[in-house]
């Protein structure tokens, strides 16, 4: 029987995200982790590209909840399955959304993760019309 709450992704949304502890970013991720889906080309990328995302996500929504829905792991790979809740700051307006993320393990980090989101359902909850 597969134990979800014993992977790494696991860890990283309980810590990182429930926790609001942005020193296990360093702990979790190594310095050269190539992130997709939230860190467009250009952006620095590893942990420190992570943190600005995540200062920015945690600038825009409140009351940021992660509930960890399941999470399959085989040799360096896990990918997780996730809902987000959020209060959006400026609106007032609290958003759910949901997503998968696979990442590589490497050394017991994350070296490389796809994120999934539905980041356009957050839009229309805000009332936002996309161009």
């Amino acid at each position: 029987m597969r134990d979800a709450k014993s992977t790494l992704c696991h860890r990283w949304f309980q810590e990182v995200w429930n926790e609001g502890r942005e020193d296990s970013i360093n702990d979790l991720m190594a310095n050269h982790a190539h992130i997709h889906g939230i860190i467009t080309e250009g952006q620095t990328g590893g942990s420190e590209g992570f943190k600005t995302f995540y200062r920015d996500f945690k600038n825009q929504f409140s009351d940021v909840h992660v509930d960890f829905k399941d999470a399959l792991s085989q040799d360096d790979m896990e990918c997780a399955l996730t809902n987000f809740t959020a209060t959006h700051r400026e609106t007032g307006k609290k958003v759910s959304f949901s997503g998968l993320c696979l990442i590589r393990v490497e050394d017991g980090k994350i070296a490389e993760a796809w994120n999934h989101y539905d980041f356009l359902s957050v839009h229309q909850q805000l009332g936002k019309l996309l161009a």
